[in-house]
């Protein structure tokens, strides 16, 4: 079957109309038309997905690392129903992302104290008359972050 060539280069629709160079990029992928491929935006493109799911997991254990500051070291019972479901949605969706990704694993143990320390700013702005840990204070095994009560 002869390829039809593309109205608008791949390259010119990257910049032009992400969603059509999406498109485009996927008929060719499918029809194994590897001539007319953008071949720098798809690098680029699926360089990204890998970036898009470490943003993902540093944002969610970050929420996750405020919320268990909050629950174990902010002394406002009325709240802390509030904190325990933000902390049990965080979990699953962090189970759920690891599923998907095992090789994330050794990604959160390689941004563990960075997070740590960023959510440890959030938490102490806050509530800055409450005394945090500087230092990570929570089990590094992550089967024990996703499940463990760490308050009392």
């Amino acid at each position: 079957m002869p390829k039809t060539p593309l109205q608008t280069p791949l390259h010119q629709l990257y910049d032009e109309d992400f969603v059509r160079w999406v498109e485009a990029t996927v008929a060719c992928l499918k029809t194994r038309d590897i001539d007319q491929l953008d071949w720098e935006g798809l690098i680029e493109e699926i360089e990204d997905l890998g970036k898009s799911a470490r943003r993902e997991l540093e944002s969610r254990i970050s929420v996750l690392l405020v919320h268990l500051l909050k629950r174990c070291y902010v002394n406002s019972p009325d709240d802390y129903r509030g904190w325990q479901l933000t902390i049990v949605e965080q979990r699953n969706a962090l189970k759920r992302l690891l599923k998907q990704s095992p090789s994330l694993k050794t990604y959160f143990q390689n941004v563990l104290d960075e997070v740590y320390q960023d959510a440890l700013t959030e938490a102490s702005t806050a509530y800055p008359l409450g005394e945090f840990p500087a230092e990570y204070s929570f089990s590094r095994e992550l089967a024990a972050l996703l499940a463990d009560e760490f308050w009392d």
